[in-house]
């Protein structure tokens, strides 16, 4: 090396950065990647999991409110619920305010496959927490929840 010139140190690729979108992200990534291995295992996604759990609050929800609810593309959310009504866990109705448009229900099927994956995700999540501890997890939420609000 030349006199004077000072070596760069490059970041590890294993290090994630103290950036905080970078750290926001890496964790969701492995945080949704870990959902959506456990959901997979019953044959689920986590996308379709959200899209059960956004119908199963209320009495039924435009794709406009999905699309708002999820942060999925309107072609995306398309592609959900069309495969949720294949798959009975879902119908379509007219929206009684406005028959040009449909509202989204779930199904008694439907609400019953959400059980079963809500349990599944509560076990993988009491799982992470256990790792992490369940005060650090708790704090995490808040702060998120916050965050987001």
């Amino acid at each position: 090396m030349a006199p004077g010139v000072r070596a760069v140190s490059t970041p590890s690729p294993d290090r994630v950065s103290d950036d905080l979108v970078e750290l926001l992200t890496v964790t969701q990534r492995r945080v949704a990647a870990g959902v959506a291995g456990v959901l997979a295992e019953d044959g689920a996604t986590l996308d379709g999991y959200r899209l059960l759990r956004a119908l199963a609050g209320a009495g039924g929800r435009s794709m406009g409110e999905l699309v708002a609810a999820l942060h999925l593309p309107a072609p995306t959310l398309t592609r959900l619920v069309d495969a949720a009504v294949d798959g009975a866990l879902a119908y379509r109705l007219p929206d009684p305010g406005d028959g040009r448009k449909v509202v989204v229900h779930l199904s008694d099927v439907g609400r019953t496959r959400l059980t079963r994956l809500e349990a599944l995700v509560r076990a993988h999540e009491a799982a992470l927490a256990e790792s992490l501890g369940g005060g650090r997890v708790e704090a995490l939420v808040r702060a998120l929840t916050d965050l987001a609000g």
